[in-house]
C-alpha cells in the first residue's frame, strides 16, 4: 500500500521550521516502510499574507504493509504536535495522509494552491471528495500546503540541500567558512546556483533567522549538490541533512493571463504596452502596463537593485512581456515584477545642436541663436532632433539572486533564455527535470 503524507505551517520566527519537521519525520519514517522518493520540498503563493517563511510544504510517500498505516500516522502526528511551535500566533500546523494513486482533483488543487488563492473551506472539500485524511492544528491553515504538497504534479524539478543545526546553536551566527562557498560555487556553477551574489560579494546559502537550517544548497543535480555541500568547510557541528526534490526556480506559478484578468494573489505573465513614465517613490520604481482588456500598476522594488535601471530605460510605448505576482500596495493592485522582456521598442528621440549649414563646424549657444565657432555664421536656436540608442536589448532581465523569489528559475539553467521565454509567452507542459 502506498502511503502519501503531507505537512505544513509549523514554522515560527523562534526556530522551528516546516523542512526539518519534515526531515527528520523522513528519516524516522523510512525505518519503517520504504520510501518512494526523496521528500518533496514543494513552495505555494508566495504572494499569500499569511504565508509562513518561503510558504513551503513538505510531502513523502512510502510503501507499507496495512498494518504499518497506523504507527505511520501515529508517529506524524507525535513530531508534528512535540515539535510545531503553537505558541506563535502565524502556527497553524496541518497534516494530510492519502492512499493509492492521486486524482486529478488533488493535483488540479495543487497547481491553484500554487498560482492563486485557496481558503481552508476549500482544501477541507477537496480532502473530502478525495478521501484524503487531515489533522487540524489551531486554525489548521497547514491542510492547504500538506493536500497541495501530497498532490502536486512534479514534473519539473531541482533539487535542495539543506543542513541543519544542533539546537544549542539556534539563534547564533552560522559557523560557515565564506571563502570556501566562493570557491564550490566557482566549481559547481551553473550546475549548483545561487550559492553567491557575484555582484555583492555576498553569500546566500545562509538563511539569517532563528531557524534550524545551517544551509540550503540548490542545483539541478542531486550529486553535484552534494558535491557542493562537501566542499563547503563548516565552523560548527552539522546536525544532519536532507536533499529534496523541489519546484524551486521552475517557474511552474507563472500563468499566462490578460491584464484584465488578474486577481489579488495571482502569479501572472502578461503581454503589454508600457502605458506611462516611470516613476519613483521611496526608491521603489513604477509604471503602468495596459492591453486590451486593462491597465495595471507594475513595480520593481527597492530590494531588486540594478535590475530597476532596466526597468528605468522602458517608455511608453514600449511592447514587454512581464512576469510577477499581484499584490495591493497602497491600496492599488500591483504586479511585483520578477522578469521582463521588450518585445517591441518605440523609437527614442533625442536632441542636438545642429551643424553650420555653411562650413560644418560646430554651433555654439548665443542667447536666443546659434552662432558657428568657424566662421561666425548666425541661425535660431532650434535643436536637431535624432534618434537615440534604446539600450535595451531582446533579452530577458531578471531580478538579482538575492532578491529572486524561491520559485522563479534563473536564466543560467541549462535551456537558456528560448525555454524560458517559451514558458512565458505560452505556458509549459515540461515533463522532465530542468
Amino acid at each position: 500500500m502506498i502511503i502519501h503524507i503531507g505537512i505544513d505551517d509549523t514554522d515560527s520566527p523562534n526556530g522551528m521550521c516546516t523542512t526539518y519537521l519534515g526531515a527528520l519525520l523522513y528519516r524516522e519514517l523510512s525505518r519503517l516502510a520504504e520510501p518512494l522518493d526523496l521528500p518533496r520540498l514543494i513552495r505555494l503563493n508566495p504572494n499569500i499574507p499569511y504565508k509562513t517563511r518561503g510558504n513551503g510544504a513538505v510531502a513523502m510517500s512510502f510503501e507499507a504493509g496495512e498494518e504499518l498505516i497506523p504507527d505511520i500516522k501515529d508517529t506524524v502526528l507525535f513530531y508534528v504536535s512535540q515539535l510545531a511551535d503553537f505558541e506563535h500566533e502565524n502556527t497553524h500546523p496541518g497534516v494530510v495522509f492519502f492512499e493509492g494513486e492521486i486524482p486529478e482533483e488533488l493535483r488540479a488543487f495543487s497547481l491553484k494552491a500554487l498560482r492563486e488563492h485557496v481558503t481552508i473551506e476549500e482544501a477541507e472539500r477537496v480532502a473530502g471528495d478525495v478521501g484524503a485524511e487531515y489533522f487540524k492544528f489551531k486554525l489548521g491553515r497547514g491542510i492547504i500546503g500538506s493536500l497541495a504538497a501530497i498532490g502536486y504534479p512534479l514534473e519539473r524539478f531541482t533539487y535542495e540541500l539543506l543542513a541543519y543545526r544542533e539546537p544549542e546553536n539556534w539563534g547564533k551566527p552560522r559557523g560557515v567558512n565564506l571563502e570556501s562557498v566562493f570557491l564550490a560555487d566557482r566549481w559547481a556553477y551553473p550546475f549548483s546556483y545561487d550559492n553567491v551574489d557575484p555582484q555583492k560579494g555576498t553569500v546566500l546559502i545562509t538563511p539569517h533567522g532563528k531557524d534550524p537550517v545551517l544551509v540550503g544548497i540548490r542545483g539541478i543535480e542531486g550529486a553535484r549538490v552534494l558535491q557542493v555541500f562537501e566542499m563547503v568547510e563548516f565552523e560548527e557541528p552539522v546536525a544532519f541533512y536532507q536533499l529534496y526534490k523541489t519546484n524551486q526556480n521552475t517557474d511552474d506559478h507563472l500563468v499566462p493571463k490578460k491584464i484584465g484578468e488578474l486577481k489579488l494573489y495571482d502569479n501572472a505573465v502578461v503581454r503589454g504596452k508600457v502605458a506611462s513614465p516611470y516613476w519613483e517613490r521611496g526608491r521603489h520604481v513604477f509604471f503602468e502596463l495596459e492591453d486590451d482588456t486593462g491597465k495595471i500598476r507594475v513595480a520593481a522594488f527597492e530590494p531588486t537593485k540594478r535590475f530597476r535601471n532596466y526597468v528605468r530605460k522602458l517608455l511608453p510605448g514600449d511592447e514587454i512581456i512581464a512576469a510577477g505576482g499581484v499584490k495591493e500596495h497602497g491600496g492599488v493592485l500591483t504586479l511585483n515584477l520578477e522578469k521582463f522582456y521588450p518585445v517591441k521598442l518605440v523609437p527614442k528621440i533625442g536632441y542636438e545642436k545642429p551643424k553650420c549649414p555653411r562650413c560644418g563646424g560646430t554651433m555654439k549657444s548665443k542667447g536666443d541663436y546659434f552662432k558657428c565657432k568657424r566662421c561666425d555664421f548666425r541661425m535660431p536656436k532650434e535643436l536637431t532632433p535624432i534618434e537615440v540608442p534604446r539600450d535595451l536589448e531582446r533579452k530577458i532581465y531578471e531580478v538579482p539572486p538575492d532578491a529572486r523569489k524561491h520559485l522563479s528559475r534563473p536564466l543560467v539553467l541549462p535551456g537558456g533564455e528560448e525555454v524560458l521565454l517559451e514558458a512565458l509567452c505560452k505556458g509549459h507542459n515540461g515533463n522532465e527535470q530542468l
